[in-house]
């Protein structure tokens, strides 16, 4: 076989395979205004965790990290999370962030601090990223 005609096969091959790697699943949450709330479904990470408790007893708890990106078309900016969220406390950690110029893509600042257990409240916009994602079929 010649290698004129195996050569732009294997490049087209190793360019999909690449893509597919760094694609982003964002599908829409909600909106409020001007800001859209959007999570990566591709990137849904359950785990459960164990606490101990102030009576020395141990309480499990489910964790699922994703990542969120949160759009805010007034400032041009689009701010993308990797979060981590425990429903059962209703709390939620911030473990990297990026913000970009939402029309360029041209990332502006990036953090890999990760934030205290922040709350959130029933009729949050957290809370309505948490139920979507708790919405979406688990894979095995």
């Amino acid at each position: 076989m010649k290698l004129g005609r195996v050569l732009p096969l294997l490049l087209g091959l190793l360019l999909w395979g690449s893509a597919s790697v760094f694609a982003e699943n964002f599908q829409f949450v909600d909106a409020i205004g001007p800001t859209g709330y959007y999570v990566d479904v591709d990137s849904l990470a359950f785990s459960t965790v164990e606490e101990v408790q102030p009576d020395k007893t141990k309480k499990s708890y489910e964790m699922v990290q994703a990542r969120v990106a949160v759009i805010k078309a007034r400032t041009n900016r689009r701010y993308l999370y990797l979060m981590q969220f425990n429903k059962d406390k209703m709390v939620y950690k911030i473990l990297s962030s990026k913000v970009q110029a939402y029309d360029s893509k041209e990332f502006l600042e990036q953090s890999s601090e990760v934030t205290p257990e922040l709350p959130f409240a029933a009729s949050s916009p957290m809370q309505t990223v948490v139920d979507f994602i708790y919405e979406q079929p688990r894979k095995k």
